[in-house]
């Protein structure tokens, strides 16, 4: 059976960041993750959340980096400095909520840019950070993300987040994987099914939403349910991460909602 955890900067967002462990602990959720949202609050008033509900913080996002609209800096030549502030920062906060799971976001850059150094940049980025992550007891990720949500992003496809993660193995680094989207596959290359069994080695953390929109997995053209049965029948033993907003996503009740598609795994 699938397990699945809480993304608290999509749902719960009924109630303020802290009280929002204790809303999907009473959902019936064991495990939450973050995006960059994960930095409003102080790295310790964010574990002391998670533990006083006693949820699991499974993972949440590198900090974007400085700069209007920027979505990560590990693929920009010339901002390494940078980049590796921002691991010290990531540390900072997974020494507090005591996470498995950093998604190292590899970031865009808006007109034309030379992609093939983007991507040598941000390997060369990960072969620098993965040592210092696994001292933190950290596994690195790359998250292919569609490009009607992130236009340019590096890392759009499954098979350019699997050339990443052979390139930073190949120096003999092995904390690093994927983090597989369905929503963003669906949108970027399709053919879930194949796509899922064939990088499955390298995927680390599954993410789970609707689409078109990041929708309540009910709704919309991707049909979860076979989805879920695949995981479970290839053996994916991860966490599946709920990234979706609810309707009336401020409104009281909002996410118990939008988990009526939930109740057989014991949510809602």
């Amino acid at each position: 059976m699938p397990k699945f955890a809480a993304n608290i900067g999509w749902l719960a967002q009924e109630v303020p960041m802290l009280e929002r462990f204790q809303l999907v602990r009473d959902l019936g959720f064991a495990a939450v993750e973050c995006p960059i949202s994960v930095y409003d609050e102080e790295a310790s008033a964010m574990g002391d959340a998670a533990k006083s509900a006693g949820v699991e913080f499974v993972l949440f996002n590198s900090p974007p980096g400085s700069g209007e609209d920027s979505y990560g800096i590990a693929g920009l030549k010339g901002r390494e400095a940078e980049f590796q502030d921002t691991i010290g920062t990531a540390i900072d906060y997974a020494k507090e909520l005591g996470s498995t799971y950093l998604h190292v976001l590899s970031g865009w850059q808006p007109g034309d840019w030379d992609r093939e150094e983007g991507f040598a940049t941000f390997i060369d980025n990960l072969k620098w950070a993965c040592p210092v992550l696994a001292e933190a007891g950290l596994v690195a990720l790359t998250e292919p993300i569609n490009w009607h949500a992130r236009p340019g992003y590096l890392v759009g496809t499954t098979a350019e987040g699997q050339r990443v993660v052979d390139g930073v193995k190949s120096a003999g680094h092995d904390n690093i994987g994927i983090q597989y989207d369905f929503h963003n596959a669906q949108i970027m290359e399709g053919d879930l099914a194949r796509t899922f069994e064939k990088h499955l080695p390298d995927i680390r953390h599954v993410q789970i939403a609707g689409n078109p929109g990041r929708l309540p997995p009910d709704e919309g053209e991707i049909y979860y349910p076979f989805l879920f049965d695949l995981c479970d029948r290839l053996g994916f033993d991860g966490w599946l991460g709920l990234e979706y907003a609810a309707h009336d996503k401020t409104q009281p009740g909002a996410t118990k909602a939008s988990l009526k598609w939930a109740t057989a795994y014991g949510l809602g």
